[in-house]
């Protein structure tokens, strides 16, 4: 099997629009992942609090008020791969004692004065400052202003990372984190929302799990929706600050929308908006509340670091450390406890992690007032004792072979089954192709299956209890017959919350691209002589949400790129028996997305890096470690599960 050439994705930096340019301002080896038993309740006992030796430890009363050190406690000691929080705001002083080595180092672009990553950017290997447009992501001073906007990263990214237990200074959320620092705020503290945007998505490109947006702007702006709704649809948690009040005085979103805590992520899922509290729980006074606001986290007081240098350099007389006010402190305490859940749970996205942060938030005080403050208070240890796989997946689907009863079975991440239920007649024993697709508004999965070799194109979608809630078929009896059954391919590729579904003619020349809402659609029309032995496809989240199509011809196989906009065609694949190839995708150990090809003997890699779907030289394949199993339009036998074949992994 032979690629002959690259298969290229569109570069997210060429997905910009002009946009206009108002002000945001600043504010003043695999770890077991389940257990079984009931869920925590809210507030629970720790069995132990870890001790610190940090010196300022005592400063920071915000630690006990979120739980902590119970949190630490219970975290895990290391992470198959680094956890990358994205801290678009002013600059970082990597310098700083508590912050060396947190500092994120890009593996695909070494300093030597290229784009080697061919993102737009020359020698962005740590990030990039959009004020100035270089790589320095040191602040940005002005000796002649407040030095607020001086501070502002730093201290953000402090509350994040600061290492803990290392008997200096203070303690952050997530010691082993890596922050990505990207510069849009100038020395005024003042950035455009065409550089939020542009920021938003060099985070996601640069496989950010967590984007902390501690700023707030009064203008609604489309392009930055959008980058939100792409972040989050890719898997990405948004954390955003629900500002302060311009005057001093809160604002309620009900009556005065700011943003960009008011723009929604896809579906309403993995976006966190964040306000602030005093340490007695009462609403910080100018800390914004209303609809927009998710939860609250301590935001009056919080002690944090600071650049150890001031703007004109001076290093004699600056302490490395204060006490700063407002919800650009509250929102990365959240950040940082969302970074330590996916270091426990690697596969979980941002709607996993944003959903267990809200479910096992603390309740307010009975005698505060709490209105517009969300469903509650950040609890760091009770989001990180164990959670229920059942509510919070990783999910894996498999389903019957032939000569089975058709039947789907859904598993937890170890193996371990969580629901099983009948798909059809149970004399019906064709084999089942199926996939996880999001049929409704919760943010659980419904199952979507076809009968193989039907050939009107009948499919159905099940819940997880089993209750039949859509059905339909692609071809009346008048029209032509589905040649050789359907596959299925599922993937929200309008970032719409929703799941688009990509049926695929086994053995034709046809594709159908549907959603929930439309499900009768015309075909999609390959080249006939291309697609002998059929079509295959999987659904890609990064470095664009988009579905790879794989045409099976009798000679030459050819891939295409279908996203939102267009359908691309891509690599020719040379096989000499492509009834035989099979593709698969999958997600590396360090978080890129892989296509694997086999048609018999080694398999074939295709791999997203510096912005592409690239192929992969034998030496590179060997080196890849698989973290999850993603899509398998045909089936993949997994371990030795008889009678069951692997089709498909929620979330992806």
């Amino acid at each position: 099997m032979k690629f002959n050439q690259i298969f290229s994705l569109l570069s997210l930096t060429l997905m910009l629009f002009a946009v206009a340019n108002p002000a945001l301002a600043v504010e003043t080896p695999i770890p077991t992942l389940y257990t079984d038993g009931a869920e925590p309740t809210l507030k629970s006992p720790a069995p132990k609090r870890m001790v610190i030796n940090d010196t300022f430890q005592k400063n920071q009363w915000y630690l006990d008020a979120i739980n902590a050190y119970e949190a630490w406690a219970v975290a895990p000691t290391s992470s198959p791969r680094d956890i990358i929080v994205a801290v678009v705001d002013g600059g970082f002083d990597d310098s700083h004692p508590d912050l060396k080595g947190s500092l994120w180092e890009d593996p695909d672009e070494p300093i030597d004065g290229k784009d080697n990553d061919a993102d737009g950017y020359v020698d962005d290997a740590n990030g990039w400052n959009y004020v100035n447009d270089s790589s320095d992501i040191r602040p940005v001073g002005n000796i002649d202003k407040d030095n607020g906007a001086w501070e502002h990263g730093t201290i953000v990214a402090s509350l994040i990372s600061a290492r803990g237990n290392d008997n200096i200074g203070m303690a952050g959320m997530a010691w082993n984190v890596k922050i990505m620092p990207l510069v849009i705020l100038d020395s005024n503290g003042s950035g455009g929302t065409d550089k939020l945007a542009q920021a938003i998505r060099y985070a996601v490109r640069h496989r950010a799990d967590i984007i902390n947006l501690s700023l707030e702007g009064d203008m609604q702006d489309q392009d930055v929706a959008d980058a939100i709704l792409e972040a989050t649809a890719q898997g990405v948690l948004v954390v955003i600050a629900a500002g302060n009040g311009f005057d001093g005085i809160a604002h309620n979103f009900d009556d005065y929308e700011i943003f960009p805590a008011c723009h929604p992520g896809a579906a309403g899922q993995s976006v966190l908006v964040v306000t602030g509290t005093n340490a007695d729980g009462s609403k910080y006074d100018s800390a914004n509340y209303g609809s927009c606001a998710s939860l609250a986290a301590p935001g009056g007081e919080i002690f944090a670091a600071r650049p150890t240098y001031d703007p004109d350099g001076n290093r004699t007389e600056v302490s490395g450390y204060g006490a700063w006010s407002g919800t650009s402190m509250s929102a990365p305490l959240v950040s940082g406890v969302a970074a330590m859940l996916k270091a426990k749970y690697p596969t979980w996205t941002g709607e996993q992690l944003a959903q267990r942060i809200l479910d096992t938030a603390q309740p307010f005080n009975a005698e505060i007032d709490s209105f517009g403050m969300g469903v509650g208070v950040l609890d760091a240890y009770s989001a990180m004792v164990d959670a229920d796989p059942i509510k919070y997946g990783t999910w894996n689907l498999f389903a019957s072979t032939k000569d089975q009863a058709p039947t789907v079975w859904i598993t937890d991440f170890n193996g371990n089954n969580l629901f099983t239920f009948p798909v059809g007649n149970s004399g019906d024993k064709r084999a089942i192709h199926t996939a996880f697709v999001r049929w409704d508004d919760d943010r659980y999965p419904e199952v979507i299956v076809t009968a193989e070799g039907d050939e009107r194109g009948s499919w159905r979608v099940y819940r997880t209890d089993g209750v039949l809630v859509a059905a339909g078929r692609l071809a009346e009896d008048s029209e032509e017959p589905i040649q050789g059954g359907l596959y299925i391919a599922t993937q929200d590729i309008h970032s719409s919350g929703w799941s688009d579904i990509l049926f695929t003619e086994a053995g034709g020349n046809r594709a159908w691209l549907t959603t929930p809402q439309e499900t009768k659609t015309d075909p999609i029309t390959f080249e006939q002589g291309g697609t002998e032995n059929g079509i295959l496809a999987v659904g890609l989240e990064r470095p664009l949400q988009s579905f790879v199509i794989l045409t099976r011809g009798t000679t030459n196989s050819q891939l295409y790129l279908l996203n939102n906009w267009n359908l691309d065609e891509g690599t020719v694949i040379e096989t000499e028996h492509p009834e035989r190839l099979r593709m698969v995708g999958a997600l590396t150990q360090d978080n890129r997305e892989l296509l694997r090809f086999v048609q018999s003997g080694e398999p074939s890699y295709l791999m997203e890096k510096e912005g592409m779907i690239q192929i992969l030289s034998k030496e590179e394949a060997e080196k890849i470690t698989v973290w999850q199993w993603r899509q398998a339009p045909l089936g993949e036998k997994l371990d030795e599960m008889e009678g069951k074949l692997f089709y498909d992994t929620w979330p992806r």
